[in-house]
C-alpha cells in the first residue's frame, strides 16, 4: 500500500513540475517556488556571485499629478515598459495603454482628445521591428457595429478557449531550463552554482554561453548584444541600405497612425546595455545615432542614447540587461516633458 502511494505521489508532483515548468504563468502563480528572476536576468544565466543584485520586479515610481490634460498616450513597447518596469501612474496622461511588440490590441480613440504614440524599442530588437510593417493597433470607428457580436456564441466560447489556453500555455521552448530553474532556484542551490561559475571565470576565464563579460570584468551582457556575429548585437554592420530601409519604415508607420486618428507619433531607441557600457567590445554599429541623427526621419525621437554615454554606469542595473530606476527616470521625464505640452 505504501509503494503504491508513493508512486501516485511521486507521479503528481513530476506531472505538477512539469506543467509549470512548459507553462510560466502556473509558475508565477503557483507561489511554491522563488522568482528566477528575482536577482536579475543576467544573473540567472551565469551565477556570477558579483553580479548579484535582488531586484524589485514591481513598479515603485512615485505617482505622477495628472493634469487633466485631455491626452492619452499609447506605447508599442518590449519590456523597457513592461508594468513591472513602467505605470500608468509615471505618466501626466489622464489614459496609458501599453502594448507590446509581439501582441496586438483593437482600439478606439477619443477624437476629443490628444492621442500621443511612441514607439519604443531597445537598440537590439530595433531591426526586427522596422524591418516590416508595424501593424499592432486595428481601430474600431465609435459608432461602428462590432464585428464581434457578429459571432455565434460557440465561436465565441471557442475563442476564449484557445486564447486561455495559450495564454497559460504558451510554447515549450526553453522547458527543460524552466524545470531546472524551478528545481534548483533556491539560494541553497545558489549558492554551489555560484562556486562553479566563479572557478570557471578564475581558472579558465570562461562564463555561460549566454552571457559576455566586459574587458574589465566589471559589467556582464547578454551574449546576442555583445557578439558581433550576432544580428542583435550592437557590433553586427549595419549598412546604408538597410539604414534608408528602417528610415523609410518609421516614416510610413508615423503616416499611417497619424491617417488612424493619432496627433503625434515619437520614436524611442533604448540603447543596449553593451552599446552605453562597453562599446570597446567590438566595432559599434552606432544605429542609433545613425538613425535619430538623420534628417530624412520625420518622427520626432526622444533620446536617451546622448544621456546614457554621458555617465555609462548609471542606468543600468548590475545584474540585468533593463534600465534601474535612474535610467527609467530619464526617459519618464522626457516623455512626461512631451505629455506636458498644451
Amino acid at each position: 500500500m505504501f509503494k503504491k502511494t508513493l508512486k501516485y505521489v511521486v507521479l503528481v508532483v513530476s506531472l505538477f513540475l512539469w506543467i509549470q515548468a512548459y507553462s510560466p504563468i502556473v509558475y508565477k502563480f503557483s507561489k511554491l517556488f522563488p522568482d528566477d528572476y528575482r536577482y536579475g536576468d543576467l544573473y540567472r544565466l551565469s551565477y556570477l556571485p558579483q553580479f548579484k543584485e535582488f531586484q524589485n520586479r514591481e513598479n515603485v515610481g512615485i505617482p505622477k499629478p495628472k493634469l487633466n490634460n485631455h491626452t492619452n498616450l499609447f506605447v508599442i513597447g518590449d519590456s523597457f515598459t513592461e508594468k513591472e518596469r513602467v505605470s500608468p501612474n509615471d505618466f501626466v496622461a489622464d489614459t496609458y495603454t501599453n502594448v507590446h511588440w509581439a501582441k496586438q490590441a483593437d482600439i478606439q480613440l477619443d477624437t476629443n482628445h490628444r492621442n500621443v504614440l511612441i514607439l519604443e524599442t531597445v537598440e537590439r530588437t530595433f531591426k526586427e521591428h522596422f524591418s516590416v510593417e508595424v501593424k499592432n493597433f486595428t481601430f474600431k470607428e465609435k459608432n461602428s457595429e462590432d464585428l464581434e457580436v457578429k459571432k455565434s456564441w460557440k465561436r465565441k466560447i471557442k475563442d476564449w478557449f484557445l486564447n486561455t489556453l495559450n495564454y497559460i500555455f504558451p510554447n515549450s521552448e526553453g522547458i527543460e531550463l524552466r524545470l531546472e530553474h524551478t528545481i534548483f532556484n533556491y539560494d541553497f542551490f545558489l549558492f554551489f552554482k555560484e562556486m562553479k561559475a566563479s572557478l570557471n571565470l578564475q581558472l579558465f576565464d570562461r562564463v555561460g554561453k549566454s552571457v559576455v563579460i566586459s574587458k574589465k570584468k566589471d559589467a556582464i551582457f547578454y551574449y546576442e548584444e555583445a557578439d558581433y556575429r550576432e544580428k542583435q548585437s550592437a557590433f553586427y554592420p549595419v549598412s546604408q541600405a538597410e539604414i534608408d530601409s528602417f528610415i523609410s519604415q518609421i516614416n510610413a508607420t508615423k503616416e499611417k497612425y497619424q491617417k488612424a486618428g493619432f496627433d503625434e507619433v515619437y520614436l524611442s531607441i533604448i540603447p543596449n546595455k553593451t552599446s552605453v557600457m562597453s562599446p570597446d567590445l567590438g566595432e559599434y554599429n552606432h544605429l542609433i545615432e545613425r538613425i535619430q541623427k538623420d534628417k530624412r526621419v520625420l518622427v520626432p525621437v526622444i533620446d536617451t542614447y546622448s544621456e546614457f554615454t554621458k555617465f555609462p554606469q548609471k542606468y543600468y542595473l548590475k545584474s540585468d540587461s533593463h534600465w534601474n530606476t535612474q535610467g527609467r527616470d530619464i526617459w519618464l521625464e522626457k516623455v512626461n516633458k512631451i505629455l506636458s505640452k498644451n
